[in-house]
């Protein structure tokens, strides 16, 4: 039974232990690792889900931030984030060894760029400022230029360019229209809400450490 003397937070935790909600199996999920000899390289104040998964040859600049399942792969090259940057949920991001079409075959995403939920890149760049929608594709080689912006579900083609400040949709993405003074203007404060939002979030799990090491010797 819960003491008298406890309080609060301590309360919380303590009924929490009796329901059975919260009693989860030992994971050897990591969130952040290395493969092969790649390794990535992560800001202090980056928020990384306990769900996604950074691997390899990664950067994360400060105040950027990668949600839920999501998965940034830099096996065979490297993937570069900027500030402010968010990868949102399922979002999937990863490059090539090589690219035929003689472009970078690393994956660049600029600072304050909003990638959103389910979006697939793969060794594309993508500039400072720009959106990519829910669901869509930037594939091998494509471009978006600054303060761009990728429709929900919209495809951009491989070595496609997509030019500063105007909107894509469709498969192939194509023109639609230019975008605001508004809708542009108002990216980097949204960008600055997601990083306080995802401060909130980390506020919730547990510290980092090592005890996962001691747990699989048990």
């Amino acid at each position: 039974e819960i003491s008298l003397g406890l309080v609060g937070s301590e309360m919380c935790i303590r009924d929490r232990q009796k329901n059975d909600v919260f009693k989860q199996q030992f994971s050897r999920h990591r969130t952040i690792m290395g493969v092969y000899d790649r390794q990535p390289t992560v800001a202090n104040d980056v928020y990384v889900a306990p769900s996604a998964s950074v691997v390899g040859e990664v950067s994360l600049a400060a105040s950027s931030s990668v949600w839920y399942g999501a998965v940034l792969r830099g096996d065979v090259n490297e993937i570069s984030v900027g500030g402010y940057t968010a990868i949102q949920d399922g979002a999937v991001v990863t490059v090539a060894k090589h690219n035929d079409l003689g472009f970078p075959a690393s994956t660049y995403i600029g600072h304050y760029v909003t990638v959103g939920p389910g979006a697939s890149l793969h060794s594309c760049t993508v500039e400072d400022g720009a959106v990519i929608g829910r669901g869509a594709v930037v594939s091998e080689g494509a471009l978006v230029e600054k303060n761009a912006q990728v429709a929900d579900g919209a495809v951009v083609g491989a070595g496609a360019r997509v030019p500063a400040g105007q909107l894509f949709a469709g498969n192939p993405a194509s023109y639609v229209r230019d975008l605001t003074e508004e809708e542009v203007g108002g990216r980097r404060q949204a960008c600055e809400d997601v990083h306080g939002l995802a401060a909130e979030h980390a506020h919730e799990f547990l510290p980092t450490g090592t005890a996962y090491l001691e747990a699989e010797k048990i």
